[in-house]
């Protein structure tokens, strides 16, 4: 029972670490783009218009990470597995 409760405890870390992943990607080009905005170098139509494109993809995330544990775990090791032998 103990290994059981340690291995759902790591596959729990394996999922936050990989979701801190996928919502960095997302969040950390808005961030440039907020930048930008405070520099007058994007308008804030074009920074509304990021904002709704990022509202979007944040919402494919969110339902990926509603799928089934041992789908999401595969996933993230085909993806390890190719960012390695890149």
């Amino acid at each position: 029972m103990e290994k059981i409760k340690e291995q759902r405890k790591k596959e729990r870390e394996i999922v936050a670490a990989y979701y801190d992943k996928r919502m960095r990607e997302l969040l950390d080009p808005l961030y440039d783009d907020f930048q930008k905005w405070k520099r007058r170098d994007l308008s804030h139509d074009e920074l509304s218009d990021r904002i709704h494109e990022l509202h979007t993809e944040n919402q494919k995330v969110y339902s990926l990470f509603c799928q089934n544990r041992e789908f999401l775990l595969n996933l993230i090791e085909c993806e390890y597995q190719n960012e390695v032998t890149k």
